[in-house]
């Protein structure tokens, strides 16, 4: 099992480039880079990030920028807009490939009360397939409970209309807060679930450390490996859903024991 942890656990207590050390201090191999800001995607920051991603020996397969101030505007169909926020997407792409990575972990639109257009969304994903590809960076579309891209059905009329590769990201805490079981996804994704953010939750809480709740962790990564024997599973979980980071070595221990 290929098992890391993101640097938004720390979010916003450290800066990206400093948790790389913490996060290998810990045991992790692997992480996954969310950009907390757009200046970390390129000059001083993005270069501090690779220079410790480098002397930790840390491998480093999928990006996350946060993406609310730009992803949901590719999808306007004012020009200018979309045109302005197609920079800050190459932005990331490019710090994608500056640091070694496979994904760029995608939100995309938001989920409005507007009708939804599955061919339009189909074609601006498409091209920006396109767009990442010039960078060697596929996109993995998330199941974000907010953004479009938490409804199955949508998603399958979505990639039914597209002629270019998307792949996925499968998250256990934003199924829960979409009321999906992760098959309902899963029997959408198949093979192309490349990343799945792991979390633990019980009757108090949708998100918690694996091993501090209830929920079958073992039992979805085995559902999820069916599918894709080289899928990544990343710890993904916000800084007010643990008290140390002893809790995250714990939740560590409690993964890499799992015997999968």
């Amino acid at each position: 099992m290929l098992f890391g942890i993101s640097t938004a656990c720390f979010y916003p207590e450290i800066y990206t480039e400093d948790t790389l050390k913490i996060i290998k201090d810990i045991g992790f191999e692997l992480c996954e880079v969310f950009f907390e800001s757009a200046s970390e995607m390129a000059g001083v920051h993005l270069k501090s990030i690779k220079e410790n991603m480098l002397d930790c020996g840390l491998k480093i397969n999928t990006i996350h920028p946060f993406p609310s101030p730009f992803e949901p505007y590719l999808f306007d169909k004012y020009e200018r807009r979309r045109l302005e926020m197609e920079e800050k997407f190459r932005l990331a792409c490019n710090a994608a490939r500056e640091l070694g990575a496979k994904y760029y972990v995608f939100h995309g639109e938001r989920n409005t009360k507007q009708e939804k257009d599955a061919k339009w969304t189909a074609k601006v994903m498409d091209y920006l397939c396109k767009v990442a590809s010039e960078y060697n960076i596929a996109l993995a579309w998330e199941n974000v409970s907010w953004c479009m891209g938490s409804d199955p059905k949508f998603v399958e009329e979505v990639i039914g209309f597209m002629k270019e590769d998307v792949y996925f990201a499968l998250d256990f805490k934003q199924a829960i807060r979409s009321g999906r079981k992760i098959v309902d996804y899963l029997n959408i994704y198949k093979d192309r679930v490349v990343n799945v953010h792991v979390s633990d939750s019980n009757d108090k809480c949708d998100c918690l450390l694996p091993g501090y709740g209830k929920y079958d962790i073992k039992s979805a990564i085995h559902e999820v490996l069916k599918l894709n024997k080289d899928c990544q599973f990343i710890i993904e979980v916000y800084r007010d859903n643990f008290g140390g980071i002893n809790d995250i070595v714990k939740s560590y221990d409690y993964m890499i024991n799992l015997g999968v």
